[in-house]
């Protein structure tokens, strides 16, 4: 069989399994020697004995007849007529062997046998790239079923094939490579590889040809005699060595698969001693009441004849083979049965004898020798019952009767088949004397008893073997079906009738039970099936420092092989323990349960692991080993304790209750520290439950609907502490929950009064059950909020220049309503989204309302907006000296900044130096009024790429400089366009030598908001002008003069951006000065002059609508001008005029006449040569 692994056969598909509370079948407790490990437990049956003398056969080989010494054949042999004998040599021949044998002393069972132990074995390590190892394990293999105890009939053999290593991918499948075929193993959730299957004799009785319809044959053996295996054997697994035998020639193991590329390995270590001529006795020498019949078995019955005396003498058997003395049997041809030897004669009998072979007499085994006392009058036992019955309903209550003809008789026995021992003492080892008080046998056993008379003669050691059935009857297998009895029914018990329980599929009382392969598919066998299912299942639970000791009991359908297979079936009763890491290495610990008690001692990890499977375990279609299981009556909910079970079944699967049924009345749990480490007696109780999980349905039941379950309040946000009622349907069923958002169990906190949700959010999860029957998981989520969320602005009202916005944060992402008229907001007021925008005076008030409802306190802040007078009409901005004329600023050679202060008539006030140190100033802009205080100030970048707001405070003069920027100096192009965001200030564009044109808005109060970028791919244009509202929109423009002459309007949006560009010229390479004046022609529109190389001066009317009217020149020799400004009206008649230097440095006025045209010019200035900039 299959365990310890998800495996498939060679091109199936692999599955996942997920066993239930852990009760999958497993190995049991044993000590292990090497990798090689017992299979699951078997039933326990009668002493081996020499079964009917047939080499049987098999698929993969032959196997010999029984020895009477170990209760296993003597060999097995695959299909090339290799035999090879069961193992127990000297350490250098078979050192793979296991624990509790001493091959010094000869075998017995039990005293002296490993509890593991091979006909053949080989395996393979396998370095793989991600640093681990793989290993391949095969054998055929002898072990001990039950809880793996050596003990006399539980003797079973198998076919093993094991592969496992670490490392690999969760879930991932691999392809293994063996000699004996090709196997797709697939990795568990931690990356683990753990394949092993089991084939052959799991379980008394069988006939022992199961072994070889596994995989392994023919058997590997070295490939060459360099070097040699050791004299009678195939092989030295001290040494690694390449091998043959593959059916497949595949002699070599190799992995692949995902994140392990391919490794691969024809060493080998391999063990295997060739099979030679044995012989044995099935009754050993002893006291005898009457005459009998001993047969001598060889291990070839077929090939070697038996040469014996019963006289004490020793027969004699020349090297030819020919008897001189002593009795000989010699089978006919094909005859496999044993030689009988009568004994009749009462008194002592020496029989000695040797089997020789046939074919070959130096093979031949030693003389051996038995002793048989025949004597009617030596002490006789008897027992009641006398054990001669097929089998016993339930535990029996044996009493044993010893009679002796010499003063009285004592009895001794034991349980364990092995003989009993005694001294002037008493009994010794396994031994135990019989007191008067009946020995309870609960299950298959064979009790061995001996009297003694007075003067310590013992007479026959007799077996009284007890066959109990703790099931009393199966029931049939549905043709069709899936292949297991469809119930079984246990013999009842004192005050219980017997009860008959279906293999409980798709119940939801009968939780336990592994999942479906395909959990959304109808269930079909063997498609869909689960791979472990139960009649009857129990658990119960003991605290043991802050560790769960889990007991399970169960009567359970499986599979030999990973998953559903026909043909495959097998069912057993199961005791399993499980404790972890806290009990005391090497203590032993007693076992109490309702099935009886046994002795387990922790391991090096201080846990106890303990599993006994009995039953049918053989996979062939016959389950009545399965009534020999320690398993009944069935434990069921006691009906003397509330809640009563379900109609029709004898507990509901999940809930922890009183139970009754045990046969020992120890309807508990329980766990005592009986020996220490030290070997010393102690009797402490760890801990003691008599509540148990019971599951099982009677044959027709039905469960009870599912109930339905809901919250009186739903789920929610909510701004006051909730009182949530539960209720059920059917009314009074009870209701678990939990409000940490883990799912309620049915033996978890129960619902007795209304649940107070408190602040925070809180996941209540409830479920309902009827008699047993759970209903659905509901979940609903409660946030209780009782803090109300705080409201908060970047822009706390205050006095400003011009049009504002005002930002609003709220905590919590609460929503916030707002007002601007003065009234109270709620709920219903305005939704802020983005920042408010303020142009007016305004009382602007709000509040925050959380998802809760939870209402901030209230927000208000006042906004004064004082615009400032603009400049006087014709003025552009050009006021510095705050007397309504547009003045200009001028910078000498030397640095220093001039004001000339225009009349008003086209003429000049006294200059006036304004400032020095100017010749550092590398670029001058008129922005306007940029700090908001009505007066016009000036932009100036130094050579360290500083700029510099110079505030002009309204009479010609500027209050201290301010520091509004650095980094300036990457700037080619600096423009003061006006307000092009349309938030009432004053704004700055400026390229970057990345061509990238970036805003950067003034705050109004001489300062910036953050910068942003508004274009790219710039660098191409060779003149940037701020010429206004060139489109009649409201929104400030620029034009923009590309490399190839193109002369491009890029529409202000009014909100910091563009609308699209628009081609309003071509051939404006020529103009070697763009100027935008204004509206020169009077008309409302903004205009623009330009220059040409030939010196003529071009007025271009705007449309108002960001095109032109038919351009006008309005001069000519105009090449000799090196500077022209636009400064608005200048001579103060309502007209736009111009300002332009001559070659000679004369500063002349161009009066406009308001129609696109000129007055008369006039000098206004000389020596203007020396100015370096003009504005």
């Amino acid at each position: 069989m299959k365990s310890d692994g998800t495996h498939t056969a060679p091109g199936a598909t692999p599955r996942t399994r997920r066993i239930w509370r852990g009760t999958g079948i497993a190995a049991s407790a044993v000590v292990l020697l090497s990798t090689f490990g017992p299979p699951p437990a078997g039933a326990l049956s009668q002493p081996a004995a020499i079964l009917p003398a047939a080499v049987a056969t098999g698929p993969q080989g032959s196997v010999g007849p029984v020895n009477p010494e170990t209760g296993y054949p003597y060999w097995y042999g695959d299909n090339t007529g290799l035999r090879l004998e069961l193992c127990l040599d000297a350490v250098e021949v078979c050192p793979v062997v296991g624990a509790g044998y001493d091959p010094a002393e000869p075998p017995a069972i039990p005293g002296n046998f490993p509890d593991e132990s091979f006909w053949w074995s080989a395996e393979a390590s396998l370095p793989l790239a991600n640093g681990e190892e793989a290993r391949l394990i095969m054998a055929t293999e002898a072990a001990f079923g039950g809880a793996g105890d050596v003990a006399q009939g539980q003797q079973n053999a198998f076919a093993r094939m094991r592969i496992r290593f670490d490392g690999a991918q969760p879930d991932a499948s691999y392809t293994a490579t063996t000699p004996y075929g090709v196997f797709i193993v697939t990795a568990d959730d931690r990356g683990r590889v753990r394949f092993t299957e089991d084939l052959g004799c799991l379980q008394q009785p069988c006939d022992w040809t199961e072994p070889l319809s596994g995989k392994i044959g023919p058997f590997l053996r070295w490939d060459s005699s360099l070097p040699a295996a050791p004299a009678g054997s195939i092989g030295d697994p001290n040494v690694e060595h390449a091998v043959t035998g593959s059916p497949f020639d595949t002699n070599f193991f190799s992995i692949e698969g995902p994140g392990v590329p391919l490794a691969q390995t024809d060493q080998f270590a391999v063990q295997g001693k060739v099979a030679t001529v044995r012989a044995g006795v099935d009754k050993p020498g002893g006291t005898y009441n009457q005459a009998l019949t001993v047969n001598i078995q060889t291990s070839f019955p077929d090939e070697a004849k038996v040469v014996y005396t019963t006289d004490g003498s020793e027969p004699v058997v020349a090297a030819d083979g020919s008897v001189s003395h002593g009795q000989l049997w010699v089978p006919s041809e094909g005859d496999n049965d044993v030689a009988p030897v009568s004994l009749a004669t009462p008194g002592t009998t020496v029989l000695k004898y040797l089997a020789v072979s046939l074919t070959d007499p130096a093979q031949r085994t030693a003389i051996q020798s038995e002793t048989y006392t025949l004597d009617a009058t030596s002490p006789w036992i008897a027992a009641f019952p006398d054990g001669t019955a097929a089998s016993y309903a339930g535990p029996q209550q044996v009493t044993l009767t010893g009679t002796a003809q010499t003063g009285s008789a004592r009895v001794y026995y034991t349980l364990d088949g092995s003989d009993p021992t005694y001294t002037l003492d008493g009994a010794t080892g396994a031994t135990l004397e019989y007191t008067g008080t009946p020995i309870t046998v609960g299950h298959t056993t064979t009790v061995r008893a001996v009297s003694v008379d007075g003067a310590g003669t013992a007479g026959e050691i007799r077996n009284f073997r007890y066959v109990i059935h703790n099931l009393k009857a199966l029931g049939p297998i549905v043709p069709g079906g899936h292949g297991y009895p469809s119930w079984v029914e246990d013999n009842g018990w004192a005050g219980q009738e017997p009860v008959q329980l279906d293999l409980c599929l798709d119940d939801p009382l009968c939780p336990v039970i592994e999942e479906l392969p395909f959990p959304l598919d109808p269930m079909e066998f063997p498609r869909n099936f689960p791979g472990e299912s139960f009649w009857w299942a129990s658990e119960a639970f003991l605290p043991i420092d802050g560790e769960e000791v889990r007991l399970t009991l169960a009567l359970e359908a499986a599979f030999t092989g990973e998953g559903a297979a026909a043909g495959d079936e097998i069912a057993f009763g199961r005791i399993r323990v499980r404790g972890d890491e806290v009990f005391e290495f090497g203590s032993v610990y007693e076992i109490t349960h309702p099935y009886g008690k046994f002795l387990v001692e922790a391991d090096d990890t201080g846990s106890l692991r303990y599993t006994e499977d009995l039953g049918s375990m053989n996979g062939n279609g016959d389950f009545t080993p399965l009534l020999e299981s320690k398993i009944g009556p069935f434990l069921r909910w006691d009906p003397a304790v509330a809640p009563a079970a379900p109609a029709g079944y004898l507990g509901d699967g999940s809930t922890p209750h009183a139970v009754t049924g045990s046969p020992y009345n120890t309807n508990v749990f329980e766990i005592r520290h009986v020996r220490t480490t030290l070997g010393e007696t102690v009797n402490r109780l760890l801990g003691s439950t008599a509540d148990f999980v019971v599951q099982g349905r009677t044959v027709g039941a039905v469960p009870p609907a599912a109930p339905t379950v809901a919250a009186a309040t739903a789920g929610g946000t909510f701004n006051t502490v909730q009182t949530v009622s539960l209720t059920a349907e059917p009314a009074g069923s009870p209701i678990f929950f939990t409000v940490d958002g883990t799912d309620p169990e049915p033996d978890g906190v129960q619902y007795t009064e209304p649940i107070t949700i408190g602040e925070g959010t809180t996941t209540l999860k409830f479920l309902a059950v009827n008699e047993g029957v759970p209903s659905e998981i509901v979940t609903e989520v409660y946030t209780v909020d009782l803090t109300a969320p705080e409201l908060a602005t970047t822009t706390p009202g205050g006095t400003f220049t011009g049009a504002t916005t005002a930002t609003l944060t709220a905590t919590e992402g609460a929503a916030i309503r707002f007002t601007t008229d003065g009234t109270e907001p709620t709920a219903t007021s305005t939704l802020y989204t983005a920042p408010i925008a303020i142009t007016q005076t305004t009382t602007l008030r709000a509040v925050a309302i959380d998802a809760a409802g939870n209402v901030s306190a209230l927000g208000q802040w006042v906004f004064t907006i004082n615009t400032p007078t603009p400049p006087p009409v014709g003025t552009g901005g050009h006021d510095f000296s705050g007397d309504g004329n547009a003045d200009v600023l001028a910078r000498d050679t030397s640095g220093r900044l001039w004001l000339y202060a225009s009349n008003g008539t086209g003429g000049w006030q006294p200059r006036e130096q304004v400032g020095t140190g100017w010749n550092t100033i590398t670029s001058i802009v008129a922005p306007g009024d940029f700090n908001g205080d009505g007066n016009a100030d000036v932009l100036g970048r130094d050579t360290s790429g500083a700029l510099w707001l110079y505030r002009g405070n309204g009479d010609g003069s500027w209050m201290t400089k301010v520091k509004v920027g650095s980094g300036w100096s990457g700037m080619s192009s600096i423009v003061g366009p006006g307000d092009f965001d349309g938030d009432g200030n004053v704004d700055v564009l400026a390229r970057d030598g990345a061509g990238r044109l970036w805003l950067y808005p003034g705050n109004g109060s001489g300062g910036w908001l953050a910068k942003k970028q508004v274009g790219s791919g710039w660098s191409g244009m060779s003149s940037i002008v701020g010429p206004g509202d060139f489109d009649g929109d409201g929104n400030v423009d620029v034009l923009a003069r590309d490399g190839a002459g193109r002369l491009w309007l890029y529409p202000g949006n009014g909100s910091g951006g563009w609308l699209a560009k628009k081609q309003v010229g071509s051939g404006w390479s020529g103009m070697s000065s763009i100027v935008g004046p204004g509206d020169f022609d009077g008309d409302g529109n903004v205009d623009v002059l330009a220059r040409d190389g030939a010196g003529r001066l071009w007025l271009y009317p705007g449309n108002g609508s960001g095109g032109w009217l038919a351009k006008k020149q309005v001069g000519s020799g105009w090449s000799g001008m090196s500077s022209i400004v636009g400064p608005g009206d200048f001579d103060g008649d309502g007209n736009v005029d111009v300002l332009a230097r001559d070659g000679a440095g004369r500063l002349w006025l161009y009066p406009g006449n308001g129609s696109g045209g000129w007055l008369a010019k006039v000098l206004v200035g000389t020596r203007w040569n020396g100015m370096t900039a003009i504005l």
